[in-house]
């Protein structure tokens, strides 16, 4: 099947907001933003999290690369993750659109990314009448991926690790892409809760 897009506008974008639970939370976040590789998205950082605009695999590969440079093996640490395509507001500008899919982070991702994670997430398309139908697909991807989906009120919870998660993430909107017009996924990332008896150093 075609990719679906609205007027033309072929974006995906993902907004991130880090929350490390530690006494210097900004310099983790600030050294994440430096480390992680843009050269494949149009990037901004505001006060409020780091905006990546461009070809899906390109700004999944962002978003990982943002959270695993994040990552302290002591520090628990937090990611809100909305990843959005084809809003009818949206605009055809600030973004990198080469036709390459280029994905410079991943070496750093699968030689960084085997720790475990929690995440909490839905995903919602918009202008469809079957739409629990393509939420339930997208569910099932994550099963096939391993990341045991539990069905929760207003969410779904996933275990694996992060390299195993932002898989997914590509993979669904993959899926997403070639089937839907407008669609979302919020997702909330943990690792090293103290509720599940992690270690901090907070």
């Amino acid at each position: 099947m075609e990719s679906c897009t609205i007027d033309g506008i072929d974006i995906t974008g993902v907004r991130v907001s880090l929350y490390p639970m530690k006494d210097a939370f900004a310099d983790q976040i600030l050294n994440s933003v430096k480390k992680t590789n843009t050269t494949a998205v149009w990037s901004q950082t505001d006060l409020f999290s780091t905006l990546y605009r461009g070809e899906a695999e390109s700004v999944v590969d962002a978003a990982a690369g943002l959270f695993i440079n994040a990552y302290e093996p002591t520090t628990h640490l937090v990611g809100e993750f909305t990843f959005s395509k084809g809003c009818p507001g949206d605009i055809a500008g600030d973004s990198y659109l080469t036709g390459e899919k280029r994905q410079p982070n991943q070496t750093q991702i699968k030689a960084q990314g085997d720790f475990p994670i929690h995440c909490k997430y839905s995903f919602y398309t918009f202008g469809k009448e079957s739409y629990m139908e393509e939420i339930a697909q997208i569910v099932t991807l994550a099963d096939e991926m391993g990341l045991q989906p539990q069905s929760a009120h207003y969410s779904t919870f996933l275990t694996g690790s992060a390299t195993q998660l932002f898989a997914y993430f590509e993979k669904a909107l993959a899926y997403a892409h070639a089937h839907l017009n407008h669609y979302v996924i919020e997702a909330t990332v943990s690792v090293n809760s103290p509720s599940l008896g992690g270690s901090t150093d907070v």
